[in-house]
C-alpha cells in the first residue's frame, strides 16, 4: 500500500489544534527545558508528519501530550533527526525513528522523504511559517528571555556569595503517594537544568519498605529557588515519569 503526502497548505488549522500545539511547546521549553529554536523544530516536523502521513496536523502532538517526559525528549531528538535528514536523504537511509513508527503505527516513508525531498522541505516551511511564527511567538519570547535571566543569574553566583540563611534558599518537595523518586533522581533533574546548584538535601526518613513523601533541598544561593518556582508559589516537574511538587520552604517559626 502506498502513502501519500498530503500538502499541509491546504489544512485548515482549528483554534483547538493550535492549542495544542502552544501546550506542546510551552512544555518542551519551560517543563523540559528544550532549546526554542530546536522545540520549534520538533513542533514543526510532527505538525506536518501529521498532516502530512494522516491528514490530521494534531494528530502527533495529542498523542505526545500525553507521554511522560523520558519519552517527549526521546520522540523530541528523533523529530530534530529527521530535520537534519532532510538535507541528505541518504542519512535516513541508516536512521531508527522507532518511537514515531509506534505513533504513526507505521513505517516511517522513507521512500516518500526521498521521492519528494523538495516538496517535504516546504512543507516543512510552511508549518514554521504559518503555524509557529503566529502561534507559538509570546511562549518563545518567555523562554527567550527565561533562558537569558538563567545565564544572568549563574553568572551572578560565580561572582558573588550568597550570604543568606539556609532557610531562605530552601525547597519543600513533595512526591506523590505511591510512586516513589529517589534523592539521586531530583539531584540529576536539578543538577541538569541548573549546574551545580544543591548545598544538602533531605529526604524524609522513612521505616524499610516505605517510601519518602517530602524532602527539603538547601540551594547554593536564593537566585535558584526564584529559578525553580519562575514566580509561582508551586512548581509541578515530572521526574522520570512521576510528579514532583516544589515550593520555598517555610520554617515553622514563619507559620506560626
Amino acid at each position: 500500500m502506498t502513502t501519500r503526502i498530503k500538502n499541509f497548505s491546504n489544512a485548515k488549522i482549528t483554534q483547538v489544534e493550535l492549542n495544542d500545539f502552544r501546550e506542546l511547546y510551552a512544555t518542551l521549553v519551560y517543563d523540559l527545558w528544550r532549546d526554542p529554536i530546536d522545540a520549534i523544530q520538533m513542533i514543526a516536523i510532527w505538525i506536518w508528519l501529521g498532516q502530512a502521513i494522516t491528514g490530521l496536523p494534531n494528530r502527533l502532538t495529542l498523542m505526545i501530550l500525553t507521554l511522560p517526559s523520558q519519552l517527549i525528549n526521546k520522540i523530541g531528538d528523533e523529530a530534530l533527526s529527521i530535520w537534519a535528514c532532510i538535507d541528505n536523504v541518504h542519512m535516513l537511509l541508516t536512521m531508527n525513528f522507532r518511537l514515531t513508527n509506534i505513533l504513526l503505527k507505521k513505517e516511517m516513508p522513507i521512500e516518500l522523504f526521498c521521492k519528494y525531498r523538495e516538496f517535504s522541505i516546504a512543507g516543512i516551511n510552511d508549518v514554521v511559517t504559518v503555524v509557529c511564527a503566529n502561534c507559538l511567538k509570546d511562549i518563545w519570547d518567555g523562554a527567550i528571555a527565561r533562558n537569558a535571566y538563567m545565564e544572568f543569574l549563574h553568572k551572578k553566583k560565580k561572582s558573588s556569595r550568597d550570604e543568606s540563611e539556609p532557610d531562605e534558599r530552601t525547597l519543600f518537595v513533595t512526591f506523590s503517594r505511591g510512586y516513589p523518586v529517589a534523592e539521586w533522581e531530583v539531584t540529576k533533574f536539578l543538577t541538569g537544568l541548573f549546574g551545580d546548584c544543591i548545598e544538602s538535601f533531605y529526604m524524609e526518613e522513612v521505616a524499610e519498605g516505605e517510601h519518602a513523601l517530602f524532602a527539603k533541598i538547601v540551594l547554593n544561593h536564593t537566585s535558584y529557588v526564584n529559578l525553580v518556582l519562575s514566580g509561582h508559589k508551586t512548581a509541578k516537574f515530572t521526574i522520570n515519569g512521576r510528579h514532583v511538587w516544589m515550593r520555598k520552604f517555610i520554617p515553622k517559626s514563619s507559620r506560626a
